[in-house]
């Protein structure tokens, strides 16, 4: 009797390594497809933002999509104007009739980056952001995380730090979601 328990403990063991493998793999399937976020409450009781998207490109390709006015206007806007350097901008406008500086033109300042690493970001809200919003710009940050997975495989993760624990901001935050995974989702169809 002793030693059928053992080879029961065995078997058990055995399928519960075959359903937590099956799990990992159905959850990285899910991590390496399209972008996924996640709202989570910092110990100031403010909302961070994390959006992230695995890429079958090179490092290289990722950061150049993301840092030069070719790449930009490839997956974000088709009008744009980048002096990508620290305490530089990122002017770009959705509406392809427009030029920078007309009515809708979005404004992120560089305040910070590391080449192949790391970008710190801060929006100039313009009337297309909601008022309650106004005035708060000096904590809104966005950070932008490239980490190398291998050769030709990179995770890009997007931070969104700074956002209010109230539902108006809670209901903001859902309309980021959406078109930031919309963005990040095209970046992938672009750069694969």
């Amino acid at each position: 009797m002793g030693l059928w328990k053992k080879r029961q403990k065995s078997i058990k063991a055995q399928i519960m390594k075959y359903v937590i493998t099956l799990m990992v793999l159905l959850l990285s399937n899910h991590t390496y497809g399209q972008a996924i976020s996640q709202i989570d409450t910092l110990a100031s009781g403010e909302l961070i933002l994390k959006q992230e998207i695995v890429i079958n490109a090179s490092i290289e390709k990722v950061w150049n999509a993301y840092t030069t006015p070719e790449g930009w206007k490839a997956w974000v806007t088709p009008i744009v104007e980048m002096d990508f350097k620290i305490n530089g901008t990122i002017k770009s406008h959705y509406d392809s009739t427009a030029t920078i500086g007309d009515k809708g033109t979005i404004v992120n300042h560089i305040l910070n980056y590391v080449p192949y690493k790391l970008i710190t970001m801060q929006a100039e809200l313009n009337e297309n952001f909601p008022e309650f919003m106004i005035g708060e710009e000096k904590n809104l940050y966005s950070i932008v995380d490239f980490d190398t997975l291998s050769e030709n495989q990179t995770r890009l993760t997007i931070y969104g730090i700074g956002y209010k624990n109230e539902q108006q901001w809670i209901d903001l935050l859902k309309f980021f979601i959406r078109g930031n995974e919309m963005s990040l989702n095209k970046l992938k169809t672009y750069l694969e």
